[in-house]
């Protein structure tokens, strides 16, 4: 199969799964228009928005496994996505343990734009390390999962941060 054929299918499936959130979204407007209405749009619009993304994420799975099957091969393309993936982590390293190091007030700007990384990696931890753990098992070259089990190691250093954070830490956040 040629390699226009092959993303072509790639694309096909996640028009496929945009296609499928978007219908999954619909269902559930008709669901929530069927309900007495009340003052809680805001809740039934949020709850669309999960429905929308759970349907999204889980129909763009095999389009996404499938791309990385076909691209088993591509020894760079591998490397590539372990270095992005330690580097990923170690800025969430970098982030989660930044509120040790007192801020000069001409950096406050950086400061938030740290803490928007801090809280997402505090909160996508378990999110970070199953897929890059499975991105490791699933990577054909040793140099790619040797980079790939490292990030793992940082994301799980990044997880009991995360647990001293959240049930040892006294202060409120």
């Amino acid at each position: 199969m040629s390699r226009v054929a092959k993303a072509g299918i790639v694309v096909a499936g996640y028009v496929a799964a945009l296609a499928a959130g978007g219908l999954a979204g619909w269902c559930y407007d008709r669901w929530a228009a069927s309900q007495p209405y009340d003052t809680s749009g805001g809740m039934y619009a949020g709850g669309q928005l999960i429905t929308v993304l759970a349907v999204l994420l889980v129909a763009s799975l095999p389009p996404t496994l499938l791309a990385l099957w076909w691209l088993r091969g591509h020894e760079r393309f591998w490397k590539a996505m372990a270095a992005m993936s330690l580097a990923f982590a170690g800025a969430g390293l970098l982030a989660v343990l930044s509120p040790l190091v007192p801020v000069e007030d001409s950096l406050r700007g950086w400061r938030s734009i740290l803490e928007l990384v801090r809280i997402s990696q505090l909160l996508g931890v378990p999110l970070w390390t199953v897929a890059m753990g499975l991105i490791a098992v699933l990577a054909p070259f040793q140099s790619a999962r040797r980079m790939m089990t490292i990030a793992v190691a940082l994301e799980l250093v990044i997880g009991m941060v995360a647990c001293v954070h959240w049930f040892a830490h006294p202060s409120p956040l």
